[in-house]
């Protein structure tokens, strides 16, 4: 089983807890305003870049849920769109 890693600017970071870290995909993507959590263990910081990318690991047995929250003052937390992504279809996605 083949891990694979990421790289992604912090900037695509949105929030972190303990656990797992929620990033954004790329705007220049087919996934322009979804995000996804993924475990905080499997997300590192780059060895270059002075500390502005990180990376993420997965292998090809992932499956990654993409949600999109909602914009305004009372839906900011419900989910409006959701997918899944195969790690086949996220190595396709440039991140950088």
């Amino acid at each position: 089983m083949d891990w694979v890693k990421k790289e992604f600017n912090i900037q695509n970071i949105e929030t972190a807890t303990d656990k797992a870290v929620l990033i954004k995909m790329p705007h220049r993507s087919a996934y322009d305003g979804f995000l996804f959590w993924h475990p905080a263990k499997l997300v590192r910081q780059a060895s270059h870049g002075n500390g502005f990318y990180h990376t993420f690991s997965y292998n090809e047995s992932f499956e990654f849920r993409l949600v999109k929250y909602g914009h305004g003052k009372y839906n900011s937390r419900e989910i409006i769109d959701s997918r899944t992504v195969s790690a086949e279809e996220m190595n396709s996605v440039d991140f950088v």
